[in-house]
């Protein structure tokens, strides 16, 4: 079955759309959407490792465009949508604590918590909902989210072909590694930070 869902996946990153769904996860995914588009962008830089930064980068302008979705949800829809992200992963207690005194080192959380599997719609929505100054926002959010995408575009352009190899001759220990860092961020948010 992984084999079935590997060569699937892979067939759809050389889709004429793939860049568009790869776009527009990442958008969500700053904002609402629970999955990270890494779990795409990985077979396409495989399948096409020459349009690694192409893809890393559209996947950068995405989710710091979709950051700015999830700081207006903290900033105007915190009472609704905001609150109910925020409590779906557990973090009602820290986002008090965080409104009270986050402001003075909140750009580097911003540039910290972007370069970590931990969902980055977290840090949008707390930006917004602790009126962040805005321009600073963008600016944290275009430095980690362009760090962490090219950081996947690096190697799978230079060790596209050795991923590749892992992946297809190893698919089940590779799937274990990507869903432990998946469940990995999702767990450091509910229990850790």
């Amino acid at each position: 079955m992984l084999e079935r869902a590997y060569a699937w996946i892979v067939s759809f990153a050389s889709h004429p759309r793939a860049v568009w769904v790869l776009a527009l996860i990442s958008f969500a995914e700053s904002s609402i959407f629970p999955l990270p588009p890494t779990p795409l962008l990985i077979p396409m830089g495989l399948a096409r490792p020459d349009k690694s930064w192409y893809y890393a980068t559209v996947c950068a302008a995405a989710s710091a465009l979709g950051g700015i979705v999830g700081y207006a949800i903290g900033y105007l829809l915190w009472d609704t949508v905001g609150q109910w992200v925020i409590e779906t992963y557990g973090m009602a207690e820290q986002a008090q604590n965080l409104r009270a005194q986050a402001s003075h080192y909140w750009f580097w959380i911003l540039i910290t918590k972007g370069l970590t599997p931990i969902p980055f719609k977290l840090v949008t929505i707390m930006s917004g909902l602790i009126g962040y100054n805005f321009w600073l926002f963008m600016l944290a959010s275009i430095i980690s989210r362009f760090v962490f995408f090219y950081m996947f575009a690096l190697a799978l352009y230079y060790y596209g072909s050795q991923i590749r190899t892992f992946m297809e001759t190893h698919l089940r220990t590779a799937t274990f590694i990507l869903l432990f860092f998946l469940i990995g961020g999702f767990f450091l948010v509910k229990y850790i930070v």
